[in-house]
């Protein structure tokens, strides 16, 4: 009965280990690249507000952090951090799945270093909730039952060093505690100071205008969007319906007597816009955000791509995931003359 119980204890912890190395794995490259992590929240479309998705996504850092180190460190607190780990379980596989089969999630973000899809990260999600349970019922469940009626390990002989240990064992919860909250809350101020402040700190109600910041000199032309009438793509260089809107910008951008195009374009990795230039082929200028994820998600209502009319640097119209027809951008130019 010793063996066996030994063996039980054996392999839950290292069940244990395991998946807190896993949360730890996984919460490093998200509080090293913040910005884009909020880009994946945000991809689930539960939370749609900027400040929200900021602190969902340094909520979500810290606690990834914190369990993962509680779990490597045997931190049990009576199984509650077992329970904690099942509930995270529990949501992030049921915003998965929302997200999966409302909105077509492609890449969970779970371990941004690489892509899992929905169905392998609710099948890793499955393995993970079956061995918490055993973990709980060999430590918890288990544990209890072996120390109140004593029916696989004589202790008889073990008292006085139980005792001694036992003296020492609040303090060393506390540094294990401590230790794994710091590691944490220092993941979370990482992340929070390495934001993108500058898109942090703009909004619609910037003063002069939310698009006012981009005064651009290119090659195609000078455009200060603080100052005039100007149409602006808002897209990325990685997503697919902004690919698809292509063609109808460059139809757009060869109408007669419309304000100046321009388009902003965010690009994950360097010299992905390149690539996106050279698979769609546009023809009107395109300016590049560089990885600013927050900057970009800043300029977006609800889609990936948006089309909006500008105004001294303010959105007067906008079209999110298409490109409006000549004659429905007309009549909103036509609006806005009439409007003096």
């Amino acid at each position: 009965m010793k063996r066996i119980r030994y063996n039980e204890i054996f392999m839950a912890r290292v069940l244990e280990i395991a998946i807190g190395l896993y949360f730890v794995a996984g919460a490093i490259p998200k509080f090293l690249d913040i910005d884009k992590f909020v880009l994946q929240i945000a991809a689930y479309k539960v939370i749609e507000a900027p400040v929200l998705l900021e602190w969902s996504a340094l909520f979500t850092v810290f606690m990834e952090m914190c369990l993962g180190m509680f779990l490597i460190l045997g931190v049990r607190m009576k199984g509650l951090t077992i329970l904690a780990l099942q509930g995270v379980i529990v949501v992030f596989s049921v915003l998965i799945t929302y997200a999966w089969r409302v909105h077509g999630l492609e890449d969970c973000g779970c371990f941004p270093i690489f892509k899992m899809s929905p169905p392998v990260s609710l099948m890793k999600n499955g393995l993970t909730l079956a061995a918490s349970l055993y973990i709980l019922w060999v430590f918890s469940v288990k544990g209890v039952w072996a120390r109140t009626f004593g029916s696989d390990v004589d202790t008889s002989t073990q008292e006085p060093l139980a005792r001694e240990k036992a003296k020492f064992e609040p303090l060393r919860m506390l540094v294990k505690i401590s230790l794994s909250i710091v590691v944490a809350v220092g993941c979370m101020a990482y992340s929070r100071q390495s934001m993108d402040r500058e898109a942090l700190e703009q909004d619609a109600e910037s003063e002069g205008g939310l698009f006012s910041q981009f005064e651009l000199f290119m090659p195609e032309g000078y455009f200060n969007l603080a100052q005039g009438l100007y149409l602006v793509a808002v897209m990325s260089s990685s997503c697919p319906e902004c690919k698809e809107n292509v063609p109808a910008l460059n139809d757009l951008y060869q109408v007669p007597d419309i304000p100046p195009m321009v388009a902003l374009c965010y690009e994950e990795t360097p010299g992905e816009l390149d690539v996106f230039k050279s698979t769609t082929n546009p023809s009107f200028p395109i300016y590049s955000l560089g990885d600013r994820a927050l900057l970009y998600f800043k300029l977006l209502e609800k889609e990936s791509f948006r089309f909006v009319l500008v105004l001294d640097g303010r959105p007067v119209a906008s079209w999110d995931g298409f490109v409006p027809d000549s004659e429905e951008l007309q009549e909103n130019i036509d609006r806005l003359h009439a409007a003096g």
